[in-house]
């Protein structure tokens, strides 16, 4: 029997409790689950977490600890030595048996020579239909592009990721979906400066300079709760931004920063880049070009 830990930061989130409870009982019963979890709270605390023993948590109210990588951070110190780690958000849906799946396809590529893979993929579509669940019916695993809007990767230093299909020949992916990392137990910790914007091309290169190959599973597993701009009261979430508009922009820029100086220094430590593997190898992997600013037409 192996164990997982799963980690999830949330914002005042009426799912968190449902996410977790799903991917309990989506779950094969043959791996013990553990949770790390930090809640976020605007003004009243009104968000339930189950009563588990293997669910632990931290909560704090807003504007204290607002920010995905010090939630993410605060969840990870939960972690306890589980052979494996999965980061997920805290609006999610699972198919039966993910964790065996995501297990068996970590050994299949260890299998061949991957010795740290790293799975992700932009998970399926769930919402909300006279009250129940709809889980969207695809089988399509995507990768990344990074094409969408060019210039604010030379102006931020970040890439829109924009999710596309892949065929069934490649197996690698440029980036991470930051609501779907599964890796190794040993996964890097999160920095706690990170606000939102640009996290998940931020781990990817971190994951990819610590030795993780950034690898698409073999086929689609997970469901995740999309932000409806045209319907606000179907998401089940605030949005911290919204509520704290001068504290989240202090943060967001300070966010910036980190990312701009990482890629644009070369920064190693500590939260920061590995030294398994070189920025420009992560250049090469991906098609950007962090000295000049470039989207390569290939990538």
């Amino acid at each position: 029997m192996s164990s997982i830990f799963i980690q999830i930061a949330a914002y005042h989130d009426y799912e968190l409790s449902r996410t977790i409870l799903d991917s309990i009982k989506k779950s094969s019963g043959e791996n013990n689950i553990n949770f790390g979890v930090h809640l976020c709270y605007y003004q009243k605390n009104n968000i339930k977490i189950p009563d588990l023993p293997n669910v632990k948590y931290e909560v704090s109210r807003a504007p204290e600890n607002i920010g995905l990588g010090v939630g993410r951070l605060i969840a990870h110190s939960f972690y306890a030595g589980e052979d494996y780690y999965f980061q997920i958000d805290s609006h999610s849906r699972f198919d039966q048996d993910w964790d065996k799946k995501l297990i068996s396809w970590v050994k299949e590529y260890q299998d061949v020579g991957f010795e740290k893979p790293l799975i992700t993929n932009y998970p399926k579509n769930y919402s909300y239909e006279d009250m129940k669940v709809k889980l969207e019916n695809s089988t399509t695993i995507t990768v990344i592009s990074f094409h969408e809007n060019i210039k604010q990767f030379q102006e931020i230093m970040v890439p829109t990721q924009t999710a596309m299909g892949t065929s069934k020949e490649n197996i690698f992916s440029k980036s991470v979906s930051g609501g779907c990392v599964f890796t190794l137990g040993s996964f890097i910790k999160p920095n706690p400066k990170i606000a939102f914007y640009g996290e998940e091309i931020f781990i990817a290169a971190r994951a990819y300079t610590n030795g993780f190959d950034l690898l698409v599973p073999k086929e689609t597993f997970m469901y995740h709760l999309y932000y409806n701009h045209d319907a606000p009261s179907k998401n089940l979430r605030r949005i911290v931004w919204e509520d704290f508009p001068k504290e989240f922009k202090e943060i967001d820029i300070e966010s910036k920063k980190q990312i701009w100086n990482t890629f644009k220094e070369n920064k190693v430590g500590d939260g920061y880049l590995g030294t398994m593997r070189t920025l420009e190898e992560f250049q090469t992997h991906t098609g950007l070009d962090f000295k000049n600013g470039v989207v390569n037409k290939s990538s």
